[in-house]
């Protein structure tokens, strides 16, 4: 039959069970103790066998506890155990010495008294009282050594032998305890409640200790030592020695030394039974399992193999027997040699991983039974012993043959895909990236894997990037914009598309590379703004050049005849009619410079007078020339870094700076500061301010700033635009920088605007660098005199009466003969009647029902030959090169430069004599 172990119910019902028992003990000594029955005195010759024998059946149940514990492995119980028994039997030699030296016995060494009796009675129940108070303090003992028992053993024999020796042979010397006819002295009930007070005290703690704990020995011990506090009790209140109450003392002791004893018995001989039928129950209960585990393990789908330390198979399941078949006929199978692992390289690493004692894991590819190919995902674990040896190996394999070609699917599809693709976990750190997203962000696969995604996407908080993952998880799937960080520092336009998988708690996502989309989208854009700016200025270009051709026609009549009417009729040219004459003049060649700034505005061709030039040598003669008009209260500071050169006209260059100079100085109230810079300079994407068009590569950067109140933001899209300006009424025609607008776009260049009101604008013209050419430097050669008509026959077309009467006029002035026609119509029929009466034609381009071009094409079919001169008063309307494919020599703008005229007459006609021109 088997013993339970002890449990915490079994354990607190033995503690009911002694406070039950030391409760009616309780009232049973209180019972006797009120009764008189310390009146009741035995014959002294009937209570001495009846003490004696008392006496003896307590000895004999201190010596078995005693025994019981000394007997018992030192490692089934602690310290505690061996102390108590110790002096149990150490108490029991003095109960002896007590029971044979009591008053009536034989002389033992001295003759026998109460003296005698008494103290041994109270050494014994001091060594008693004392180790259960100190072991209810210390109760957790280490397991006691052979060295320690023997120890604990020598000194309660050493304190016994000081006991007897004194009580024996020195009597005399020992405090009284007991006066015959008084009976017990004060000392000897002092004692006696002292002991008491501490079998109290450990009864108390051991029951603390026992309500805490599943010992079974806490309980009894309580027991034990309360039944001897009450022994105690009775033994305080007897008057003489052979009273009721000293024999119920004596039979409490018994009772509490029986209680000690059952203590020792639970732990030293039930308590290893008890532990004997839990291990026995254990390897009943493990024996089932390892049958059930075994059964299992031949059960399962998965290979499973057991090895010696050679590798060779001792025990394999059925699943590795259906897996291999008969492959190796009577030899015996190996792990490390095939069928099992075909691949020798793997086999030795595996032989190495497991002998230095770790786990080895791996695919290993092999045939099976019927010769097909199957992938096995191993993993071999050293078998190990009690002792941590390694005895053996245990190998566990899986089956992926299908698993693993799905897989292999999967991957070339990711390793041939063009987008990228990753995943993360649920924190955002990724578990896996294609080679497609590697070449995107630039990283290598081993420093994307465990990076979260804040580190790669581009976002002002990286709290946008955890939101949008938890967005992700609640609807499952998405699609966005974002950027990404590219290693090298630059960022990348992507378009997501994510997945969020629950079961395996993982973001599926793929990445495509937007960067290429949307820079055609900015290309376009910059398109975009490029056309509406350039439908912008043809618009007023058309208009411009509409008010300039009628404007000009007016112009060159006021102009021709006021120059005629002061050189022929004026002789006093001190006069006043000559002064106003010339004041007429002078405000008709303002007039004609406002139309020229106009036109130069709505101008895109090159000027063919460009050429390579220096722009730090124009820079100082500008700075020259305006630095006397610029007040003393502002600084110009010039910085001139670089001396390439540039492809432009330089009075372009000049008028361009003019221009800025004179706004920068504008928009400085009182003290400032204009700098001047020259420096070559690397764009990398800034947007030109004229044609909006996006900027990069080398370029030679002329910078005019200033420091005066800037530009507000609304104002810098219109600064180029004619008429606009921020100048109070009266101070600025609006025209400054659409002049400086037309002459770059002539000359290819751009300008970037940076302002800020209040702290001062900067105007960087961007140029093309050029090589100057060897004769840029040459002076210019003397232009020569001009000669003079002899009678050559001109006619002169234009609707415009007054235009044509002055064309007439100075023709005739230079001595040639000059034939008007104010309708083309006319003017051709008269060329076909007459094809020989004519050596130059001057016609104007605009006019009604033919222009100039037209009419110059009609009139070669009559005259092939006939020179052409063309004249317009706006000249952005007329292509030169399709002008010059026409037979028209020359286009001139109106009001006519009459030198450029008279030359060109003479290059064409012939010299027949020369004069000055004036």
């Amino acid at each position: 039959m088997s013993v339970p172990p002890p449990t915490p119910s079994r354990t607190a019902a033995l503690l009911r069970q002694q406070v039950w028992l030391v409760a009616a003990a309780a009232v049973l000594a209180g019972v006797i103790m009120l009764l008189p029955l310390h009146e009741v005195h035995l014959p002294h010759q009937h209570y001495l066998p009846l003490h004696t024998g008392l006496e003896f059946v307590s000895i004999a149940a201190a010596f078995l506890v005693f025994a019981t514990v000394w007997h018992t492995r030192s490692r089934d119980h602690s310290s505690a155990l061996v102390v108590i028994a110790t002096a149990l039997f150490a108490a029991g030699w003095l109960d002896f010495f007590h029971a044979l030296s009591y008053k009536g016995m034989p002389e033992l060494v001295s003759p026998s008294s109460v003296e005698k009796g008494i103290a041994f009675w109270l050494a014994a129940r001091l060594i008693v009282a004392v180790t259960l108070l100190a072991v209810s303090l210390r109760p957790r003992l280490p397991v006691p050594t052979k060295a320690l028992r023997l120890g604990v053993l020598a000194a309660y024999t050493a304190l016994n032998l000081l006991v007897i020796w004194a009580v024996l042979w020195h009597e005399a010397l020992l405090p009284r305890t007991y006066i015959e006819g008084e009976g017990l002295t004060p000392f000897k009930r002092w004692i006696e409640w002292l002991i008491t007070g501490m079998l109290a005290v450990a009864a108390w703690r051991f029951y603390r200790q026992a309500r805490h704990s599943d010992d079974e020995f806490l309980p009894l011990i309580f027991g034990a030592a309360a039944l001897g506090a009450l022994s105690e009790l009775f033994l305080a209140q007897y008057e003489v020695i052979s009273d009721t109450l000293n024999l119920m003392g004596h039979l409490y002791k018994f009772v509490c030394y029986t209680l000690i004893y059952r203590a020792m018995f639970v732990v030293n001989v039930r308590r290893p039974y008890q532990q004997l039928a839990a291990q026995t129950a254990t390897l009943r209960q493990a024996n089932e399992t390892l049958r059930t585990q075994s059964l299992a393990l031949a059960s399962i789908t998965s290979p499973v193999l057991v090895t010696d330390l050679e590798g060779r198979v001792g025990w394999r399941n059925r699943a590795s027997a259906e897996l291999t078949g008969d492959q190796a006929g009577e030899t015996p199978l190996s792990l490390f040699a095939a069928p099992l692992t075909p691949d020798a390289a793997q086999a030795a690493d595996m032989h190495q991983t497991l002998q230095a004692g770790q786990i080895w894991r791996g695919l290993v590819h092999s045939l099976d039974g019927h010769g097909k190919a199957v992938v096995l995902n191993r993993t071999v674990t050293p078998l190990r012993n009690e002792g941590g040896d390694i005895i053996g190996y245990v190998s566990v394999a899986e089956n992926i043959t299908g698993q693993s070609r799905a897989e292999l699917r999967q991957q070339r599809v990711l390793e041939t895909a063009i987008d990228g693709f990753w995943i993360a976990d649920e924190e955002g750190r990724l578990l896996e990236v294609n080679d497609a997203y590697v070449r995107m962000t630039g990283y290598p696969a081993s420093e994307l894997v465990g990076q979260h995604l804040t580190q790669l996407e581009v976002v002002e908080n990286p709290e946008v990037t955890r939101q949008r993952l938890a967005r992700l998880r609640e609807i499952g799937r998405e699609q966005f914009m974002t950027r990404i960080r590219h290693k090298d520092g630059h960022t990348l336009a992507v378009e997501i598309s994510a997945a969020w998988d629950p079961q395996s708690r993982c973001f599926y996502v793929f990445t495509r590379d937007r960067t290429e989309h949307e820079q055609s989208d900015a290309v376009q854009q910059d398109l975009e703004r490029q056309l509406q700016q350039s439908q912008k200025v043809q618009a007023l270009g058309q208009l411009t050049g509409g008010i300039a051709h009628d404007f000009n026609n007016i112009l060159a009549a006021i102009l021709g005849y006021s120059n005629l009417a002061l050189n022929r009729f004026v002789p006093d040219k001190q006069g006043k009619l000559a002064s106003y004459l010339r004041e007429v003049i002078m405000a008709s060649e303002r007039a004609r410079d406002l139309i020229a700034k106009m036109l130069s505005f709505t101008r895109i061709q090159p000027n063919t007078r460009t050429g390579v030039i220096s722009p730090a040598a124009v820079i100082e003669e500008v700075v020259a020339m305006m630095r006397p008009s610029i007040p003393a209260s502002i600084e110009l500071r010039v910085r001139i870094d670089a001396r390439q050169g540039i492809r432009m006209d330089a009075g372009e260059l000049n008028q361009v700076l003019v221009n800025l100079i004179i706004n920068a100085r504008d928009a400085i109230d009182d003290h400032g500061v204009i700098d001047i810079s020259l420096h070559p300079v690397e764009m990398d994407g800034q947007i030109c301010a004229i044609s909006r068009q996006r900027l990069s590569g080398h370029y030679l950067a002329l910078d005019v700033g200033d420091s005066g109140s800037g530009i507000d933001a609304e104002h810098l899209p219109r600064l180029f635009d004619p008429f606009f300006t921020t100048k109070d009424v009266g101070k600025g025609t609006g025209l400054g920088l659409s002049v400086v607008h037309g002459i770059l776009r002539r000359s290819d260049a751009h300008v970037v605007v940076d302002s800020t009101p209040g702290s001062g604008s900067l105007f960087r013209l961007l140029f093309p660098i050029a090589t100057p050419s060897p004769d840029a430097s040459r002076p210019p050669a003397e232009p020569p005199l001009i000669p003079a008509g002899t009678g050559q026959r001109v006619w002169v077309v234009d609707d415009e009466a007054a235009v044509a009467r002055y064309l007439g006029e100075l023709l005739v002035d230079w001595g040639y003969r000059a034939r008007i026609f104010n309708d083309p119509a006319e003017a051709l029929a008269a060329l076909e009647a007459a094809p020989d009466q004519i050596d130059l034609l001057i016609t104007d381009q605009t006019m009604p029902g033919m222009n100039g071009m037209q009419l110059a094409l009609l009139a070669r079919h009559f005259r092939p030959e006939l020179p052409v001169m063309l004249c317009t008063g706006f000249t952005g309307d007329i292509q030169i090169d399709e002008a010059h494919q026409q037979g028209i020599r020359h286009v001139f703008g109106k009001p006519i430069p009459v030198q450029e005229l008279v030359r060109a007459l003479a290059d064409e006609l012939g010299p027949q004599g020369q004069r000055s021109a004036s």
